[in-house]
């Protein structure tokens, strides 16, 4: 049945890998030429913060538009829209073009998402939307990888690499728009929300590492490449330095995610954050080989970027079936207006302390994660495992489809528990 599905969706993987390409690549070339042409590291950081302002607002908005124009015609405005942006980029090097610019593109990118993710949560059944989900993570985390390899292929000073990630994009609408592919019957729908003061008293510790891992994970996808630049990177160990934290990010989210079903999830979520603080203290008071500099960054982006699944799987843990769905909208929420500040308060840090303010800023945001869950692991029990929800990945932009899927799977799982 799987296999018979994905022959039919192959366009839409297709598709959303080449947005993921071309979004991977501009998200790294923006930051890397906005501080060639002079802008100042806070600015940088405002400027990249667009890009979750217009995610935000696109998890509000593009449901209602999808209802009213339909997923294709939704989805070609979109991916034509951010394509165009990126080029706007390119005619009006200035600070204030450029936020509007990153927003239209996190708006769009993630209205797309939206879009695949309801389309797939439609044509999905209980015995396959995780497979398939996963595949889907795959494929964005694949393509956010191998875009930042694609910042070698010409100098990010020229033209080249911004025609090349709008290219992408506009690639993205030819395997949706030239091939047969059954559109889903079934609308989006916004949820109620179950108020942020309700989803904290249910789970203290997994909306703190949601919204607070939303600043280290957004600060470093917003200004990461010039903390890369200021240690002294080539364009090519920049490119490496981006590729290695996602894709140790994206191998290291299905191991911690088994160990955190078995397990209290905090324990994990602990551990993460220790390891990013051990690592940041040993980078700031040793100097290592380019290689070694490397790897222990990708263990950064390894013990970081899966925090935000881990919070989604604890606070879901933590409600009741009826709830978990409601929950969604405050989940992206509160992940959202955290991670909007990321890249503008990592880049304060960096301007404060150059180099080592990307250390000590993420010590401290998981330092403060850390103590969080630390405490809480005296004040409230623990789920027993029978309790547990299915841990389930996500990317970095979480969506009110995505999260209502997730949601979803969560129920089934404690349905079967309690069977």
């Amino acid at each position: 049945m799987l296999t018979v599905v994905l022959r039919s969706l192959w366009p839409l993987f297709l598709g959303i890998f080449f947005i993921s390409l071309g979004n991977g690549l501009q998200g790294t070339l923006s930051s890397w030429r906005a501080d060639y042409e002079g802008f100042s590291v806070i600015t940088t950081g405002l400027v990249m913060s667009g890009f979750f302002v217009g995610a935000f607002a696109s998890s509000l908005i593009s449901p209602n538009q999808i209802k009213r124009t339909g997923q294709i015609r939704t989805y070609a405005a979109y991916a034509s829209i951010a394509s165009t942006a990126i080029l706007i980029q390119l005619l009006f090097i200035e600070p204030p073009v450029w936020f509007v610019a990153r927003f239209l593109s996190g708006f769009c990118i993630v209205g797309i998402m939206i879009i695949v993710e309801g389309w797939l949560n439609s044509i999905s059944s209980n015995e396959n939307r995780g497979q398939l989900f996963s595949i889907h993570m795959m494929v964005v985390w694949g393509g956010l990888a191998m875009g930042q390899g694609l910042f070698v292929v010409d100098s990010p000073a020229g033209v080249n690499l911004f025609l090349l990630a709008s290219i992408l994009l506009s690639i993205s609408l030819i395997p949706i728009l030239l091939t047969e592919i059954k559109t889903p019957e079934e609308k989006i729908e916004l949820q109620e929300s179950l108020g942020f003061k309700a989803l904290w008293k249910a789970s203290p510790s997994g909306v703190a590492t949601i919204g607070i891992s939303g600043l280290a994970s957004a600060g470093f996808f917003g200004v990461g490449t010039i903390y890369a630049i200021k240690s002294g990177l080539s364009i090519s160990e920049t490119a490496l330095f981006m590729t290695l934290f996602l894709g140790f990010g994206a191998l290291s989210q299905w191991p911690l995610g088994w160990i955190s079903d078995r397990i209290d999830r905090r324990k994990v979520i602990l551990l993460c954050c220790l390891i990013v603080v051990g690592i940041c203290v040993l980078l700031a008071l040793f100097d290592f080989s380019k290689t070694i500099f490397l790897i222990l960054n990708g263990l950064i982006g390894a013990s970081t970027l899966p925090l935000y699944s881990l919070g989604v799987a604890h606070t879901n843990d933590r409600l009741k079936p009826s709830q978990m769905v409601s929950a969604s909208g405050t989940i992206v929420f509160v992940f959202s207006i955290f991670a909007a500040l990321g890249p503008f308060t990592m880049s304060y840090f960096l301007k404060l302390f150059d180099s080592f303010g990307f250390l000590i800023y993420l010590s401290l945001v998981h330092l403060v994660i850390a103590v969080i869950v630390f405490v809480m692991m005296f004040i409230n029990e623990d789920v027993d495992e029978s309790d547990q929800s299915n841990f389930q990945v996500m990317a970095q932009r979480p969506s009110l489809v995505a999260m209502e899927v997730i949601a979803e799977e969560a129920i089934e799982s404690q349905a079967e528990s309690d069977s």
